[in-house]
């Protein structure tokens, strides 16, 4: 399961070249790999958030630019493991400098199987359980937060990916 939900994000990277990042600047209370402080300015950080968000199958549900708010959800399905992973995603993009945007992540997740029932058949006092075929009911088996270090490298390299290119789009003298 947990190998689903990073390859979410790693998949989308997948092209990603060292050239291509933009730089970090780290801050003595904000080395958690669910925080970025990116060196472009809030305009285009925004909008790589939202495409990267977008190509990720996450529905935007809340955009406060003002706030500096984005609240994202969307749900996968693995039909080998008959599960669906819901991932809920809330990005806080705050301007630090004219050109250093800084970028939090939180992200949860919920499982939910899909169950199947037992029936019982007989006659004359005997009865034997028989599995009946999956009936479309889901039940929920795991929740939390995702803490996982690569699920979020894997995010901001996408985000890095969409900004390098729509810099390179946008900015070509």
């Amino acid at each position: 399961m947990k190998k689903y939900l990073i390859a979410l994000f790693i998949l989308i990277s997948f092209i990603t070249t060292s050239f291509a990042e933009p730089q970090y600047l780290e801050t003595a209370g904000d080395r958690c790999y669910k925080n970025r402080e990116i060196m472009y300015p809030l305009e285009e950080v925004f909008d790589a958030l939202k495409q990267t968000l977008m190509q990720s199958n996450l529905n935007i549900v809340t955009v406060t630019k003002e706030d500096g708010i984005l609240t994202a959800k969307g749900s996968m399905l693995n039909e080998e493991e008959e599960t669906i992973t819901s991932i809920t995603m809330t990005l806080d993009f705050k301007q630090r400098t004219e050109n250093i945007t800084s970028v939090k992540v939180i992200a949860s997740y919920a499982t939910q199987e899909k169950k199947s029932e037992i029936g019982q058949i007989g006659a004359s006092g005997i009865s034997l359980p028989i599995p009946v075929p999956l009936t479309g009911k889901y039940t929920l088996t795991g929740s939390g937060n995702i803490e996982s270090s690569e699920w979020y490298q894997g995010f901001f390299s996408s985000v890095n990916r969409i900004l390098f290119e729509n810099h390179m789009k946008y900015n070509t003298n």
